[in-house]
């Protein structure tokens, strides 16, 4: 089981991917099979549901993306480990999906998953946090108090040309369907190898 509450974590409300990012370096994880999922759509409309930034009745909420933690568990299957959620934390993969993706909606069709491994998203990662500036430089929401991720490196900012779909980057591109099965498929080879 995952080694700590959502209430341990960093958190810094409308910076999803730089907690992510903080979530996924905790050495606890290190032995664990981790991704970073990053969700958007060609039209940086991404649709999710119980977020607790989102309507009060039911949670949804439009983002132009979103980033959650994937994590393999021998044990309990595949774990959602996303702080914005209103969903347990973590959430079993195939619960959060039903919950936060309303089936047969037009943009959960258009929704696209890039699915990166923690070492390479640890690794390679970067922002300047531009994109939370308006044009006069103050911020749209105030920044976390910890460095932006690839600051110290000298990285240049990638996360924008990682949240277009449209663009090659690092990671594979999924659609909802091919995700969950490649999850699924993930779920059973690990428990298999574990016995």
């Amino acid at each position: 089981m995952v080694p700590f509450g959502r209430d341990e974590l960093d958190y810094q409300p409308y910076y999803c991917e730089e907690n992510v990012f903080r979530l996924l370096g905790h050495p606890e994880l290190a032995a664990w099979q981790a991704w970073a999922v990053l969700v958007s759509s060609r039209t940086q409309d991404a649709v999710l549901m119980r977020q607790r930034a989102g309507r009060p009745v039911d949670g949804l909420v439009h983002w132009d993306y979103h980033a959650f933690a994937l994590l393999l568990d021998p044990g309990e299957g595949a774990l959602v480990l996303d702080i914005d959620t209103q969903l347990p934390f973590p959430c079993p993969f195939s619960r959060y999906i039903e919950d936060t993706f309303p089936v047969g909606s037009p943009s959960v069709e258009s929704a696209r998953f890039r699915m990166i491994a923690a070492a390479e998203y640890l690794s390679s990662f970067s922002s300047d946090r531009s994109h939370m500036r308006r044009d006069d430089g103050s911020w749209i929401w105030p920044p976390p108090p910890w460095p932006a991720p690839g600051s110290a490196e000298g990285r240049p900012s990638n996360l924008l040309r990682w949240i277009d779909v449209r663009r090659r980057s690092p990671g594979r591109l999924f659609d909802l369907r091919r995700l969950s099965a490649l999850v699924s498929r993930r779920e059973r080879v690990s428990i298999r190898r574990m016995g």
